[in-house]
């Protein structure tokens, strides 16, 4: 079983700490102080015993399994999956297991964004995958299994960490949702109907969606829509797409070097030069400069 992928020609024999396989047997699983196993069942269910629990993961869903046992498959049934096999330096080389596993993971957690990796930390196991998110997830892992696999350029290690990040990101996502009603950071959302509409944001943020097509994905005409999204939020919900497109270009910038024209596209933005613009709008800072930035921050925090 391979848990890392190894460069053909960029450069050649570079070891990434990442394997992501399509309809993996599942069995004889060995990630056992090694790496995590992140599962996005497509179709059908897979049955699993992990630490004295029967898991039933029924699709759409993530299963979650850290290192620190072997996930043993029990049955499964019409069960398409794509498993991504990790270490958590490939998100961030911050990420050793020895550091996640310290006393002040919640001093460092946000710092490193380790925060991401909840849904493993807590061994909440299954994490169903809503429904305006399952089109952007697949979409993501083929992007990265092309990337992966393809290795078209020397970017290729960054595009494919790009898409798993999206993925990690829907994860979490699902996994707050989950746990509790809080839709965003600073509000606890009720209204269903704004719900909706938010989570059809998250989850076709990348097309040029317009008002009307949100009000449909909600379920409401756009004079009410906009109503809702001003009394609990403070903003329009096209000023809500341009945040969360903001926030998840946020994580590209801070943890590839994917170009910024790149990210830009799969962030939803026509040009490079509108996404400079909003960028710069809701963070005071260019992407490049806030790139930059990040990275130097890293860096010093490496020491």
């Amino acid at each position: 079983m391979d848990y890392v992928t190894i460069g053909k020609n960029y450069p050649e024999g570079k070891i990434v700490p990442v394997n992501c396989q399509r309809n993996d047997s599942l069995k004889d699983i060995n990630i056992k102080d090694q790496c995590y196993l992140l599962i996005i069942v497509t179709e059908g269910n897979a049955v699993f015993r992990w630490k004295d629990h029967t898991l039933c993961a029924t699709a759409p869903c993530f299963v979650c399994f850290d290192e620190t046992d072997n996930p043993v498959l029990i049955n499964k049934k019409k069960c398409k999956s794509i498993s991504v096999y990790f270490h958590p330096q490939f998100l961030n080389l911050n990420m050793t297991f020895d550091l996640i596993r310290s006393n002040n993971y919640d001093d460092i957690a946000n710092v490193h964004d380790m925060f991401l990796l909840k849904p493993f930390l807590c061994g909440c196991g299954i994490v169903p995958i809503g429904e305006s998110y399952v089109e952007r997830i697949n979409t993501a892992c083929i992007g990265m299994e092309y990337e992966l696999s393809e290795q078209r350029d020397w970017y290729w290690t960054c595009r494919g960490r790009s898409y798993f990040m999206e993925i990690i990101i829907a994860l979490e996502r699902m996994y707050d949702i989950m746990q509790s009603d809080e839709i965003t950071e600073a509000n606890d959302i009720k209204n269903e109907k704004l719900k909706n509409a938010m989570l059809f944001i998250e989850g076709h943020y990348f097309y040029p969606i317009t008002l009307s097509e949100i009000s449909k994905g909600a379920g409401i005409n756009h004079t009410t829509l906009t109503a809702m999204f001003r009394k609990e939020l403070d903003m329009t919900a096209i000023e809500y797409l341009m945040y969360h497109r903001v926030k998840v270009a946020k994580k590209k910038l801070s943890f590839t070097f994917v170009p910024i024209k790149d990210i830009s596209a799969q962030c939803g933005f026509k040009t490079v030069q509108h996404f400079s613009r909003v960028f710069k709008k809701i963070t005071g800072e260019t992407p490049a400069d806030y790139r930059n930035r990040t990275f130097e921050k890293r860096v010093t925090e490496l020491g």
